[in-house]
């Protein structure tokens, strides 16, 4: 009964695992689990076959869970978001071999290469060339200081969906003309795919809905894309 308290559902106790919800056979397997007293909690994947509103709630269930509870856990996730909120550390893995590890801000705001900045989020890319601590992405010019000693190079500009401001008129020279092509509406997000000048060439901006209906966006209008938190690494670089 202590266990079944811990998990919130001591009012079950007396039900058939029939008569219990998909979240609530989770919680249960948990208990079962720490009813051993364990020093590491394996978790693989835990939460996979249950629906997005059951996984949210459990994964904030989770994390005040083990706050209490102190017990060293090692959770196996294929979902971002589910790592980036129920982990103290993440450890992001490629065919086998560790990426990068560090607290979750840190690999989300300093990502080791393109295979961790790609991997926690859709991305733009902007093909261009660099020397001497300068790169040129297209219409864009940017100061890059850590490839202050490369000597004209392939390089290629990462930028984050939600990094990319719409503007009605050019702000400065980083702003790219674009045209409306799709508009894709997500909960409190939406998506927006740009043409970029007449090319097939596209970009995609994620905007918050009151951004969107203050620009107030149709499909098919021209207006200006400018990419912030650009980050720059060498066009063949090997994951």
């Amino acid at each position: 009964m202590k266990l079944l308290k811990l998990v919130q559902l001591e009012g079950v106790a007396d039900r058939y695992p029939s008569q219990l919800s998909g979240g609530q056979r989770q919680r249960i397997a948990l208990a079962r689990a720490l009813a051993v007293e364990p020093k590491v909690l394996l978790l693989d994947e835990p939460f996979g076959a249950l629906d997005a509103k059951v996984r949210s709630e459990l994964r904030q269930w989770l994390r005040q869970l083990h706050d209490e509870i102190q017990v060293t856990s090692v959770f196996v996730t294929h979902d971002q978001e589910e790592a980036l909120e129920v982990a103290d550390r993440i450890v992001v893995m490629n065919e086998g071999r560790v990426e990068q590890a560090g607290t979750p801000d840190e690999v989300y705001e300093n990502p080791a290469n393109p295979f961790i900045l790609s991997f926690l989020g859709s991305v733009n890319l902007f093909h261009g060339r660099v020397h001497m601590g300068k790169a040129r992405l297209g219409a864009i010019d940017i100061a890059v200081p850590e490839h202050a000693t490369t000597d004209n190079t392939a390089v290629v500009g990462y930028v984050r969906s939600h990094d990319i401001s719409v503007e009605r008129r050019p702000s400065d020279g980083a702003s790219i003309g674009a045209e409306v092509r799709n508009v894709h509406s997500i909960g409190p997000i939406v998506r927006v795919t740009f043409g970029v000048n007449g090319k097939n060439e596209t970009i995609q901006a994620e905007l918050t809905r009151e951004v969107f209906q203050k620009l107030a966006l149709k499909k098919g209008e021209r207006v200006y894309v400018r990419p912030r938190n650009v980050r720059v690494f060498v066009e063949d670089y090997q994951i």
